[in-house]
Order: structure tokens, then C-alpha cells, then sequence
């Protein structure tokens, strides 16, 4: 490996580290705003609803314009810089109480905006520079996020331990503005026409079977993040209302999202060699085995725990699987606005539905355990609609993993 593709899978996995370290932020800081200053879940929860959406609806036209741009690591950069402003804006909501809604409000809109960045951009960047073995680079790369999002909960409670809450986030903040500094100076060199030669010249239109494949697929995983990001946002708050520990919590939160770190490897390797249908297939059915089984244990930490990590290994690979499906089917010069689509429409999209739908039941005052009892009928209505994807998304899988 030359020393450019080195930089190139070592910077965009620090990107992925430091981009995914703030996926379970607002989960996590909801204990603190719903014990310590009071705030409405309900709000939380609509929040989280509206944030998820930001991200998901502005993926589509940032993949669009870095696919008409060649400006994929600037565009990654910049996601990591909104991010840091939005762990700023959460630091001073518990130093301006008195706008604590409305800086929540604002930290919020610009965390969402800010994780519509990297995903398709980096998964489009590892695939375009690797070819056929970028799956298990990806699911490499997925770890180091997955690495980031595990240990952060219990960073972020050490830094406020230390420092005070203020003082510990607007820190982590800090961390994250230097590092989108060094993914954009690391990474100035990269160009995509470079190293795949296929940067669009002009507006092109897929075949109608690609568009046909989109659909399907787009939709099984809308369906399928509803479930995962609906529990996902609540898990910290229900671990705490079970165990009255923001420790326990935090702990669990780590420990669980531990298990991705070695499935995003896993689940690429398994992408790469028996195709993107194949690891998906495994994917959805073992999430829903684990997730139930964590239902049935709830109460018991250890097996919960266990079973929980079983579910976050299962399921929390989406980039190596679902981007890396998506380059073993799409030309490669629609990467990444396609990744743009599956990631911001299906996956995040689907996830805002998913807090939108637990946000509903709580308002009508269902317990979070009862939600997450909803959220398995939607686990297993998606698993089952992987047999109705087209022989398209089947066969071109197959033909990824033997280089045809």
C-alpha cells in the first residue's frame, strides 16, 4: 500500500472515529437534562426527532455535490467542525439555563447537520480508492467509529467529572475542532479523478433497475433504522431509570457499543467474500434474536448487557454493509450520491421516524420498555423484507465478491 492510500484509510478512520465519537452525545446528556434541569422528555424526544431528520434530508444534496465536486475532503472536515460547534452549543446550554430549550434547540439542528457528512463521503473515498477490497477496509474503518461511539459516553462523564459539565464538553469540543483540522491538511492532496478516474463530468441517469434496487432497499432500511435509532436515543435514559446510575449507564452505553468495534471488521470481511446480501441477511435476522433477548432480560444487567452488545455487533455496521452492498451493485460514479440516499434517506431519515414514534408513545404515556417492544415489530417486519429486495441487489453482490 503506497504511503497516499495509507493516509487515505488513516484519516478518513480518524474522521469516522471522531464524527461517530457524537452519535451518542444527546443520548446520553438526556440524563442530565431530564434529572439535573428538569427538561421535558417529551422535548427531548421531539428534538432528537428533528435533528435526526436534518440529517438524514441534507445527506442526499452534500453526496450529490461532492459527487459534482472534488471536494470530498474539505466537505468531510467541515462535518467534523459543525459537530464541534454543536458540542459547544450543548456546553453553554448548562451554563445559559435560562435558554436551556433553545440552545438545546440549536445544538441539536447543528449536530444533525454536521453527521450528514461523512458517511457517504468516506464511504464513497474507501471505495473509489480500494475497489474490490474495500469491504474489509470499511468494515477497518466502521471499527474505529464504532471505537469512538463505544468509549464516548464514558469520556464525556470523566470530562464532567473533572471539569464540571460546561467545562468537560466544551473540551471535547476542543478535540473535535483539531482533529477536522488535521483531516483537511492530511487529506489536501486527495483527488478522485486521480485514483478511480471517474469523476462525472456532466449529469448522468442510472438504468431503471438501479432506481428499482434503490427503492427496495431504501426502504428496508428506513424501516430498519426506525428500530435502531429509536431505542438507540432512549437506551441511556432507560438503563438509568432501571439502575438510578448516570455510572451504570454510561458504562453500559460503553461496553455494549464495544461489540460494533469488532463486527464492523467482521461484517466487512463477510461483505467482501460472500457479498453485501449475504452479510445484510445475517445482519437483520441475528439484531433481532439479540434485541429480543434483551427485552426478556431487562432487568438483569449482566444478561442485558450481553445481549445488548450481541445486537450493537449485529447491527451497528452499516457502513462496510450497507455502503459496502451498495459499491457491489451501483457504478462507481454514482457512489456517492447513491451512499448519500441509502445513508441519509434510509438510514437517518428512518432513524428521526423511529424517535418520532417513541417520542409519541411517551407523550401518551407509554414506558420506554413498552417502545421498545413496538420498535421489535418494526426489527422484524424489515428482516423479512430482505426477501422481497430485487435479483439485482443479489446477483450483483455475488459478481462483486468474485471480481466479474
Amino acid at each position: 500500500m503506497d504511503s497516499r492510500k495509507l493516509s487515505i484509510i488513516s484519516l478518513t478512520s480518524l474522521a469516522h472515529f471522531m464524527n461517530d465519537s457524537t452519535a451518542l452525545l444527546y443520548s446520553f446528556l438526556i440524563i442530565y437534562y431530564t434529572t439535573d434541569y428538569h427538561v421535558s422528555i417529551v422535548f427531548l424526544g421531539a428534538v432528537s426527532v428533528a435533528y435526526t431528520l436534518i440529517s438524514g434530508l441534507a445527506s442526499p444534496p452534500i453526496g450529490d455535490f461532492a459527487d459534482r465536486r472534488d471536494l470530498d475532503a474539505p466537505l468531510m472536515a467541515a462535518g467534523i467542525l459543525i459537530e464541534a460547534a454543536a458540542v459547544a452549543l450543548f456546553g453553554f446550554s448548562f451554563v445559559l439555563t435560562s435558554e436551556i430549550y433553545e440552545l438545546v434547540a440549536l445544538a441539536a439542528v447543528a449536530l444533525g447537520l454536521g453527521q450528514a457528512f461523512y458517511h457517504p463521503i468516506g464511504g464513497a473515498i474507501l471505495s473509489r480508492s480500494f475497489g474490490g477490497g474495500a469491504g474489509t477496509l470499511m468494515g477497518i474503518n466502521g471499527s474505529m467509529g464504532s471505537l469512538g461511539r463505544a468509549i464516548m459516553p464514558s469520556l464525556v462523564a470523566g470530562l464532567v467529572f473533572a471539569y464540571g459539565l460546561p467545562g468537560g464538553i466544551g473540551l471535547f469540543s476542543v478535540v473535535l475542532f483539531a482533529s477536522a483540522l488535521v483531516v483537511l491538511l492530511g487529506l489536501r492532496f486527495y483527488r478522485k479523478g486521480q485514483l478511480s478516474g471517474d469523476i462525472r463530468a456532466k449529469k448522468e441517469k442510472m438504468e431503471r433497475r438501479y432506481y428499482r434496487f434503490l427503492i427496495v432497499f431504501g426502504a428496508i432500511i428506513f424501516i430498519r433504522s426506525m428500530f435502531i435509532t429509536g431505542t438507540t436515543t432512549f437506551l441511556g435514559e432507560f438503563v438509568y431509570r432501571l439502575y438510578l446510575s448516570k455510572a451504570l449507564a454510561a458504562a453500559f452505553l460503553t461496553v455494549s457499543f464495544m461489540g460494533p468495534v469488532l463486527g464492523q471488521p467482521v461484517f466487512g470481511m463477510i461483505t467482501e467474500r460472500r457479498g453485501g446480501y449475504f452479510s445484510f441477511s445475517l445482519s437483520s435476522l441475528l439484531s433481532v434474536f439479540s434485541f429480543a433477548l434483551f427485552l426478556v432480560f431487562a432487568k438483569n444487567f449482566v444478561l442485558s448487557l450481553a445481549f445488548y452488545t450481541i445486537m450493537a455487533f449485529a447491527v451497528y455496521n452499516a457502513f462496510p454493509v450497507l455502503l459496502g452492498y451498495v459499491s457491489q451493485v451501483f457504478p462507481r460514479r454514482f457512489l456517492t450520491v447513491v451512499n448519500s440516499y441509502v445513508w441519509g434517506v434510509g438510514n437517518v431519515a428512518g432513524g428521526a421516524a423511529g424517535n418520532a414514534l417513541m417520542t409519541l408513545l411517551l407523550g401518551r404515556g407509554f414506558s420506554i420498555l413498552e417502545g421498545f417492544y413496538a420498535n421489535m415489530i418494526l426489527a422484524v417486519v424489515s428482516t423479512v423484507m430482505v426477501f422481497l429486495l430485487p435479483k439485482l441487489g443479489i446477483q450483483a453482490s455475488v459478481k462483486g465478491v468474485s471480481g466479474k
